[in-house]
């Protein structure tokens, strides 16, 4: 992810549907913007999505998972928000109340967080599979990282098939390990994972749990110095897929067993590996939250539509019904308008069922607290589910309506009844308006 100033693959949204009918066992409508179904020549609201809200049912009303650990917070009141990182928060103490977790919580602001924000879920940032900057440069002797490994544990190294360069992620010194090596095990155990756990921790952040092997790693050289090959260097690879599944389940069921237990929460990513795969499954059973990098803005390189905007709405809706939370992350890579925010905020609503929570980030820019208008917005409880009419999607709340077009056309809306609406930002809406290909609006009770 979602290192400091990183990004990383998301889910293959081509395949997210897919999970949707894995996880919920649910039947969703063949409904889209394009095809709305009718009664007597006119648009009737069709269902989307999982048919019952999820956490409306008994096995959802218990958001503590594991004994032990701090409960989530119920979202499924108006807009939620997570931050990602606080490393560029000036005062954590005016930002407590605004989040109800914090991806990679600086270990000095723990103590404002609980004090002003009991609730809020705190949790210890490292990677799957790197050294994670736990040694500075100093502390390396100015030898650098690498050569620091060769000497102390060259056989914890992976290589590309050249057998010669360390398979590093995007432009991350950190070195990358194999994650087999139960020595490696140990050293996450004794580097992070008790560390978090005894400084009060609610959970680990683990990065880049990625399906696809996209960085070409290969092998690693033994204690002898004889090269062991692990991958083919193929982008997908069964036995990197099923590395990084053990990895996550022995990971997770040590975090349960500690006496101050973790939680796992993972940034998880499947790329080109279809998501019905068993490895991807497991992977999902076995993590306690999934945060998705991509999501409505893909990157920040567009908005997300179509049937990709849908699927995504469905995968976030179907992971909650496992009571898992799924934080949605939507990076950005220009200025910021209104519309942008709704967008985002409006698509986050259509998938929230009580433990979705949301947040919006420059591109590579972790570690800010951003507040904008719509995390004011009184929109209240949702009355039901997604459904689609008039060519796009709607979400009935006890407090307005939720209006979401992803496709690429226009639509003409009419609002139901005689219900008068404002944005988030005051503006007056009329009952029947044009909403753009690719925008949403939040309508809020006058």
């Amino acid at each position: 992810m979602v290192r400091h100033p990183r990004i990383k693959r998301s889910v293959s949204l081509f395949l997210v549907l897919l999970l949707t009918f894995l996880l919920s066992g649910c039947t969703f409508s063949s409904a889209s913007p394009g095809k709305p179904s009718t009664q007597g020549g006119k648009i009737a609201p069709e269902p989307v999505g999982l048919q019952t809200p999820v956490c409306r049912l008994a096995q959802c009303t218990n958001f503590n998972p594991v004994k032990g650990t701090r409960p989530f917070v119920d979202t499924s009141e108006n807009i939620h928000s997570a931050l990602i990182f606080d490393y560029r928060v000036p005062d954590p103490a005016a930002v407590a109340n605004n989040y109800d977790f914090v991806w990679g919580a600086r270990q000095e602001n723990m103590e404002i967080y609980r004090t002003l924000n009991p609730k809020i879920i705190l949790s210890y940032y490292m990677t799957i599979h790197r050294d994670d900057g736990t040694f500075t440069e100093t502390e390396l002797g100015g030898q650098g990282r690498l050569a620091y490994w060769k000497q102390l544990h060259p056989d914890w190294i992976l290589y590309k098939c050249d057998q010669k360069t360390p398979a590093l992620q995007y432009t991350d010194k950190n070195i990358p390990f194999d994650i087999t090596n139960p020595e490696v095990v140990k050293w996450q155990m004794d580097s992070y994972v008790r560390p978090a756990s005894e400084a009060g921790y609610d959970a680990l952040a683990v990065d880049n749990i990625d399906m696809e092997n996209i960085f070409g790693a290969c092998g690693h050289f033994d204690k002898n110095g004889e090269w062991v090959q692990l991958y083919t260097g193929q982008n997908t690879d069964i036995r990197w897929q099923t590395d990084q599944m053990n990895w996550v389940v022995y990971m997770q069921k040590q975090l349960h067993a500690l006496p101050h237990p973790l939680l796992l929460i993972g940034n998880f990513s499947t790329g080109a590996v279809t998501i019905k795969a068993p490895t991807s499954q497991t992977v999902i059973d076995h993590v306690d939250g999934i945060l998705d990098e991509s999501s409505f803005t893909h990157f920040g390189n567009r908005n997300l539509g179509g049937s990709d905007w849908l699927h995504l709405v469905q995968y976030i809706s179907s992971v909650q019904e496992k009571s898992k939370p799924f934080f949605i992350v939507n990076q950005v890579q220009k200025k910021l308008e209104p519309a942008d925010t709704e967008w985002i905020y409006a698509s986050y609503l259509m998938a929230n069922q009580r433990l979705a929570m949301v947040n919006i980030s420059g591109f590579k820019a972790y570690g800010h607290s951003n507040e904008f208008p719509e995390l004011k917005a009184h929109i209240g409880s949702p009355k039901g589910d997604m459904y689609s009419s008039q060519y796009v999607y709607w979400r009935d709340f006890t407090g307005g309506e939720v209006v979401v077009n992803p496709s690429s056309s226009n639509a003409q809306i009419t609002t139901p009844g005689t219900t008068s609406y404002v944005d988030p930002y005051g503006k007056k809406i009329e009952h029947s308006f044009t909403l753009p290909a690719m925008s949403a609006l939040i309508l809020l009770n006058a």
